[in-house]
């Protein structure tokens, strides 16, 4: 008996002798293999890692609020929405700087530099002057600025609502300074963005070319305001500290002085009191932007010691052998890779440490603008919410608000009466919606690496001799459902408006036509069918299981497929060509020029509003703004993915990005609509 006890013990103590620590880290699902690449790197920290995937970083944050996960690498923006997350108990436990200023409190100060003899005493007499700036919408030289100074009751009111609030920003700033560079682009919408640069072209003169007002400038970025100011009239640069120093050859940090041809006795920094502090002196900042780092639940602190080494053990590999989860999963860069920990601090609190709560919350003057985005689904709402508050972290403005209604119907009656500002149609209801409610259209989705619009396009078996619509006479079809403009309405305009068959008893000359059988789902519902015309022929090559048009052709039921380019993925390239009915000598291709290939371009789910152009501009900034950011950082938020495992939410799974739409586009879906309309299917 004692003998079993004593080898208890020893089994107990090589238990606990060999018990490693392990740790969840979340990660975007695209990176998931990234993440287990990383997991196989030997390190002398022994705690084990997990990689637990999630759609983007705004779901790594639920699932480490929930204990999915125990950590996740954060932006400051994203620990602002960490911070607005109910029931949540997030803390930053580790920061990433520079080696160049490992000891830094946060990764920069934002600055005002001013020649030493400029007679200015306070924050106000920087009315007239001409200041130089890093770029449109950048933290140091662009957001905080404007937070500051629009305290200041010399500055212009920002909350004209008949022009957008960016717009707003640049009058007020063009009306402040008698001349300024701020380069980058000011609007997603490239007619605006020229509009604006135009109209507001002395916050161009500054720079070196004014006609672009654009990057690559000289005088943009952190070293081009300070030459700005140096070299070229500027009065007053906003920077950050550490290209202060840098520019005058100082020492910062780990990196020791340098020549220089810049004489920092002639500069001094303006503090928010009004006083100058000498260039070689500390700065005068007035806020800062936090470090990145990693941002874990309360539980995670019990055992923080084996994981915070593992980190910086990670990095140091990562580093050296330049590996793809050293971004892409932990965060670092060749810049930022110093690995410090901190005393554990709530995000909330942390933010406020440097004065960045107010440059994220910063806004125009009450009333503050929205945009209302109308949804019809409870999980739609929530993606609507979610969206907002991240939306509104990067300084996208107007504030999106969220307004659910039982229906689209709804949607759009609300729109019309002022209840919300955009609500979304598919395909072809844009053009009865836009009638019915008095809307037009303001932006639409696109598609693909290229983005592009949707285009219906015909599918065909390599190998078989069709080469037009007319070669089709006699053969079988299979279709997108009922409804869409790729299954139904395009094929149908087509051979309409060919004068192929008649316009008349149009469902019975669309099955004449392919007397070898059709499927098109969904024909033989009520709702679809109200007459009650025979459409026996147009569900003949269905079968009870899968009716998509690649399985449909696939399985040799039909002899065409007529679908949406978003669809072309479902289709073997060495097996299937386009037909190109847009093209009047026909022909075929291949299924990737699909632009150049097809029966027409296809209405994208569309997005209707009542306001006026001017209005338009407004109400379009937000979500085109966002749309534009996150082609850069998909992983930060995958607004076109799947949502709570719910499809096509707000946007469409295969979207890629969003654009301003063009009244051409309109009328000519207008016009196929209007046919297939008088046809009496739609």
């Amino acid at each position: 008996m004692a003998s079993t006890k004593y080898i208890a013990l020893i089994f107990l103590f090589i238990a606990s002798a060999t018990c490693k620590s392990s740790y969840k880290i979340c990660v975007p699902i695209q990176h998931l293999k990234a993440c287990e690449q990383m997991l196989e790197v030997d390190t002398k920290s022994k705690a084990v890692l997990e990689c637990v995937p999630a759609r983007d970083r705004m779901e790594c944050l639920n699932h480490v609020q929930q204990r999915q996960a125990d950590f996740v690498p954060v932006d400051p923006e994203d620990m602002y929405v960490a911070s607005k997350i109910p029931n949540q108990d997030f803390v930053l436990f580790q920061e990433y700087r520079t080696k160049d200023e490992p000891d830094a409190e946060f990764r920069y100060e934002a600055v005002i530099v001013v020649h030493k003899d400029l007679a200015v005493n306070n924050l106000d007499q920087l009315k007239g002057l001409k200041s130089c700036h890093t770029g449109v919408n950048r933290n140091v030289g662009y957001k905080i600025p404007l937070t500051m100074l629009m305290k200041r009751s010399v500055f212009p009111k920002m909350n004209d609502h008949s022009i957008s609030p960016k717009e707003n920003e640049l009058r007020a700033l063009s009306t402040f300074f008698s001349q300024s560079c701020i380069v980058g682009d000011w609007s997603p919408d490239k007619k605006t963005n020229s509009a604006w640069k135009a109209q507001y072209r002395q916050l161009c003169s500054l720079c070196e070319h004014p006609d672009k007002c654009n990057y690559p400038d000289k005088y943009s970025g952190y070293e081009g305001a300070l030459r700005c100011l140096a070299h070229n009239g500027g009065q007053v640069a906003f920077t950050k500290v550490i290209y202060v120093r840098k520019f005058f050859g100082l020492p910062v940090g780990t990196i020791p002085a340098s020549p220089s041809n810049e004489n920092p006795d002639e500069f001094a920094y303006l503090c928010e009191d009004g006083s100058k502090v000498p260039i070689r002196n500390k700065a005068c900042s007035w806020a800062a932007r936090p470090w990145q780092g990693l941002l874990g639940h309360n539980d995670v602190l019990a055992k923080i010691s084996p994981l915070r080494e593992k980190i910086k053990q990670l990095s140091e590999v990562g580093l050296a052998t330049k590996a793809d989860w050293f971004t892409n999963v932990l965060g670092l860069t060749e810049k930022i890779n110093y690995v410090a920990d901190n005393v554990p601090i709530k995000p909330v609190d942390y933010l406020k440490k440097a004065n960045y709560t107010e440059v994220i919350e910063r806004g125009h003057g009450p009333p503050e603008p929205v945009v209302r985005l109308c949804v019809t689904s409870n999980v739609a709402l929530a993606k609507c919410q979610a969206m907002s508050v991240f939306a509104f972290s990067r300084d996208i403005r107007p504030k999106l608000d969220c307004v659910q209604e039982a229906s689209e119907a709804d949607c759009l009656k609300s729109v019309q009466d002022n209840g919300s500002d955009l609500a979304s149609v598919d395909d072809s209801k844009v053009a009865a919606a836009a009638n019915k409610y008095n809307l037009h259209a303001v932006f639409h989705e696109v598609y693909g690496d290229k983005k592009t619009p949707k285009y219906a396009v015909a599918v065909v078996k390599k190998g078989t001799t069709y080469n037009k619509m007319e070669d089709l006479r006699g053969k079988r079809s299979c279709h997108n459902p009922y409804g869409t403009f790729s299954g139904l309405d395009a094929p149908l305009f087509y051979l309409i408006n060919k004068k192929i068959i008649k316009s008349d008893q149009c469902v019975k000359n669309f099955g004449d036509f392919f007397s070898g059988g059709v499927c098109l789902p969904g024909v033989d519902k009520a709702e679809n069918n109200p007459r009650g015309d025979d459409v026996s022929k147009l569900k003949k090559q269905c079968t009870t299981g899968d009716n998509s048009p690649s399985k449909c052709l696939n399985e040799n039921r039909a002899d065409v497929a007529f679908v949406s380019s978003t669809d072309l993925s479902n289709f073997d390239s060495s097996q299937y060509e386009l037909l190109c009915l847009n093209r009047e000598s026909g022909g075929r291709d291949n299924l990737d020029n699909y632009a150049t290939c097809n029966i027409a371009m296809a209405p994208s789910r569309t997005w209707l509003s009542a306001k006026d152009f001017l209005s338009d501009v407004s109400i379009a900034h937000t979500p085109l703004s966002l749309a534009e950011l996150l082609d850069e950082s998909p992983a930060l938020f995958n607004i076109y993915g799947e949502f709570l495992k719910n499809n096509n939410v707000i946007f469409n799974n295969a979207a890629r990005g969003l654009q301003t739409t063009e009244k051409l586009d309109f009328e000519k879906f207008k016009t196929i609509h209007d046919v297939i309309s008088n046809c009496g299917v739609a």
